[in-house]
C-alpha cells in the first residue's frame, strides 16, 4: 500500500529551522531599527524642547546656553550634557554661569527626568550684589504632566555661598550641610519650599560665635504656577510679584525658634519689598545673650530689643509680633531694625 505522505528528509528539515531562524533575525533586526529610529526621534525632540528653553521664553526670561550640547543614554535612556550653562536674564538684570550639566530621562518611564550640575555658579545682579556659589553635589528630579512641571525635587549637599554687596563691599558667607527643595502647582499659583540644615553665618573676615542654624520655608507665588508650562512658560517677574509666606521657621538650637507668616510684595515701579509679617519668638533672653556673644558691638542695641519684646510679651519670655515691612523699611513692634534695598 502506497504512503499518502513521506518523512521529511534530513536536509528538508534543516533547511526549515535556518528558514525560521533567519526570519527570526530578520524581525529582531526590524525591531532593532525601528527602537533605534524612536529612539533618535525622542532625542531629536527633547533636544528642540530643551533648545527652545535655552533661548529665552523660560521661567525667568533668561537666555541660557549649552555650548558643546549632545545627547547620550541610548539605549535605555535620553541624556542631555552641557560643558556649562552661561546666564543672562535681561529682565531681573541677572548674569552668570554655572558649571556642567547633565540630566536622564529613562525611556520606560516617561515624565520623569533627573538632572544634576557642577559648581561653581556665579552670578551678578545690575543692583551690584554678587554671589559665588560651590557645592558637592546638586541634584534634583521632575515630573512632567501633560502642559508642563508638574512637580520637582531638589537636594543639595555641602553648600558654600559669598554674598557681595558692591557698594558697601561686605561680604556674607553662608554654610549649609544639606538642603531640599521642592516647586508643585496649586491651580494658578506656585508653591515652593526648602529646607536646611547646618547652617552658618559670616560677615567680612569675621566668624561669630553662632551655633549651627536649621531654616526652612513654605512660600506660595500668587499667579505664577504658568512658570513651569514647557512650550509657553510666562516669565516669572520680580517686580510687581506678590505671594504669601505660609511658614517660616529658624532654629537656633536650646529653644531659640522664630516662626513667621504673612503676605509680602515688589513694588512694581520700585522694586522695594512690602509685607506684613506675624512672628512667634521663644526665649527672647537667649536671643539676646546669643546676639551679644556673636556681636558685642550690639550689646545696648540686643538688650534695648530684648526688653522691648518682653514689654510687647506682657512681661513674657515668649509671644507674638508683628514684622512691618513698608517700602523696604523694616519694623518690629516699634523697634527700628533698617532697610531691605530694592530688587
Amino acid at each position: 500500500m502506497a504512503l499518502s505522505s513521506r518523512t521529511k528528509a534530513p536536509d528538508e528539515k534543516l533547511g526549515s529551522k535556518k528558514s525560521r531562524l533567519v526570519k527570526v533575525v530578520i524581525i529582531l533586526i526590524l525591531l532593532a531599527l525601528v527602537y533605534s529610529a524612536g529612539w533618535f526621534a525622542a532625542a531629536n525632540y527633547a533636544t528642540t524642547k530643551l533648545e527652545h528653553a535655552f533661548d529665552g521664553d523660560n521661567p525667568l526670561a533668561s537666555a541660557l546656553d549649552c555650548p558643546g550640547m549632545r545627547m547620550s543614554g541610548f539605549p535605555l535612556h535620553i541624556g542631555l550634557n552641557c560643558n556649562k550653562v552661561p546666564i543672562n536674564d535681561r529682565r531681573n538684570g541677572i548674569t552668570g554661569s554655572f558649571g556642567a550639566f547633565r540630566s536622564t530621562a529613562e525611556i520606560f518611564r516617561p515624565g520623569k527626568i533627573k538632572w544634576e550640575i557642577d559648581g561653581p555658579a556665579i552670578l551678578q545682579t545690575s543692583t551690584g550684589l554678587a554671589g559665588s556659589f560651590q557645592w558637592e553635589s546638586l541634584r534634583s528630579s521632575l515630573s512632567l504632566g501633560m502642559n508642563g512641571i508638574d512637580s520637582s525635587a531638589t537636594t543639595v549637599h555641602t553648600l558654600q555661598a559669598n554674598l557681595t554687596d558692591a557698594v558697601s563691599g561686605r561680604v556674607l558667607r553662608i554654610d549649609a550641610a544639606d538642603g531640599r527643595g521642592r516647586l508643585q502647582r496649586d491651580g494658578e499659583d506656585l508653591v515652593g519650599t526648602a529646607r536646611f540644615s547646618g547652617m552658618n553665618f559670616g560677615q567680612d573676615d569675621r566668624n561669630p560665635n553662632l551655633p549651627a542654624m536649621a531654616a526652612q520655608i513654605d512660600l506660595k507665588l500668587l499667579g505664577q504656577a504658568g512658570a513651569l508650562e514647557i512650550d509657553h512658560p510666562e516669565p516669572i517677574k520680580l517686580r510687581g510679584l506678590s505671594g504669601e509666606i505660609r511658614d517660616l521657621q529658624i532654629d537656633m538650637g536650646q529653644g531659640r525658634t522664630i516662626k513667621a507668616t504673612g503676605p509680602i510684595s515688589i513694588d512694581n515701579s520700585t522694586g522695594l519689598a512690602s509685607g506684613t509679617l506675624k512672628l512667634e519668638i521663644s526665649k527672647v533672653d537667649a536671643w539676646r545673650d546669643l546676639v551679644i556673644a556673636a556681636y558685642p558691638d550690639t550689646r545696648d542695641i540686643a538688650k534695648l530689643a530684648a526688653k522691648g519684646l518682653k514689654a510687647a510679651f506682657l512681661g513674657q519670655n515668649s509671644g507674638q509680633v508683628t514684622l512691618q515691612i513698608t517700602n523696604g523699611v523694616v519694623v518690629l513692634g516699634f523697634i527700628p531694625l533698617g532697610n531691605i534695598p530694592p530688587i
